[in-house]
């Protein structure tokens, strides 16, 4: 994709991976209204693994996702 966009709040130039991956975005990282979020693989079942996303001011889910996630399989 070679179109570059500009962001509708500081008019700055969005990334080309940004847009890549968000292709509706209209704004920059700096500019995003989004929360950050830190994902983990689950595995309830070793065919059907899932995706879960906790925002990163969730101290105690994050501390208990990494505990769980860095257990031996």
């Amino acid at each position: 994709m070679d179109t570059l966009k500009s962001c509708l709040v500081c008019g700055c130039v969005i990334p080309p991976a940004r847009i890549e991956a968000l292709p509706n975005t209209t704004r920059c990282i700096k500019c995003s209204n989004e929360k950050p979020f830190k994902g983990y693989m689950v595995f309830a079942h070793k065919t059907a693994p899932e995706i879960v996303c906790i925002p990163t001011e969730d101290v105690e889910a994050i501390r208990m996702a990494d505990r769980a996630n860095s257990r031996s399989r």
